[in-house]
């Protein structure tokens, strides 16, 4: 994964130059790392309210507080460990003895949760693609109706009202995402074009690479002709949301270290949920 990603960046630089990307660190100043936080906060809150609901559809109740120090934890590591799913792995093994079928219980909860995000990540940008690259829109439509398809399988039996809230939250996630990318293009001083974030965020949310670096920067250089961008400055609005992106998990560090310090007492997963 770690080569991967390095052959990625790699070719955007032998495509666009190393400038683009040396140029996304200008991103960085005091508003917009408060604002990538409270981005942060937003969507991992929202995460934290999926997490909760369908690890309590598979027999494990946890407080939203508890869900919200997992969600951080998870998302830190997704951002720092190669493959983008260790954090997600850690959920599951950290649960693996609650619920009604062990590791079955928090494996469906950890998929469907991720993949409701990735349904409307992908749908949406099969919609803004449709007049840049048809082929492009088919494959982000097709991504979107097979994680579709498997986030309904897995809230199969869950009250309507509760699988509802899982596709608000997500939509209330994405959308902070989705912000945050428009505040470092602004902060850049380019164009803020929607399309590129929208384009950006799909294309890191597969798991490959590290922390989504490579395969966001060569995605949005790709459409960048089809919507009159050019491809360094595409590059840098990504480089710099990137670096955003990675501070809005920080608060991750604190859950992560706090959880460490838990497990040299207790067992690793809440008492109130080993005697469930």
């Amino acid at each position: 994964m770690l080569a991967i990603t390095v052959a990625l960046l790699a070719l955007t630089v032998r495509v666009v130059g190393a400038q683009a990307l040396v140029d996304g660190w200008q991103v960085l100043n005091v508003w917009t790392v408060l604002a990538a936080l409270a981005c942060g906060f937003i969507m991992t809150g929202a995460q934290a309210h999926r997490w909760a609901l369908l690890l309590a559809h598979r027999g494990t109740a946890i407080s939203w507080a508890q869900a919200l120090a997992d969600c951080y934890s998870s998302s830190l590591l997704n951002t720092v460990l190669p493959g983008g799913l260790g954090g997600d792995a850690a959920r599951v093994a950290v649960y693996r003895h609650t619920g009604a079928k062990t590791w079955l219980s928090p494996l469906a909860a950890v998929g469907t949760e991720r993949l409701s995000t990735t349904t409307l990540l992908f749908a949406t940008a099969a919609l803004s693609l449709i007049d840049i690259s048809g082929r492009l829109a088919l494959m982000a439509a097709a991504v979107s109706v097979t994680t579709l398809a498997l986030s309904v399988c897995g809230m199969r039996g869950m009250a309507w009202r509760r699988s509802l809230a899982i596709w608000l939250s997500s939509a209330l996630g994405m959308s902070a995402l989705f912000v945050l990318f428009i505040i470092a293009m602004a902060a850049l001083e380019g164009p803020v074009v929607p399309v590129l974030a929208v384009v950006g965020l799909a294309a890191m949310s597969i798991p490959i690479g590290v922390g989504g670096w490579g395969v966001r920067e060569l995605s949005v250089s790709l459409i960048a002709a089809g919507i009159s961008v050019s491809m360094g400055t595409a590059v840098t609005a990504s480089t710099g949301y990137g670096l955003l992106a990675m501070i809005s998990t920080l608060p991750g560090i604190v859950t992560v270290w706090t959880a460490g310090t838990r497990q040299k007492r207790t067992p690793a997963y809440p008492d109130s949920i080993a005697n469930e």
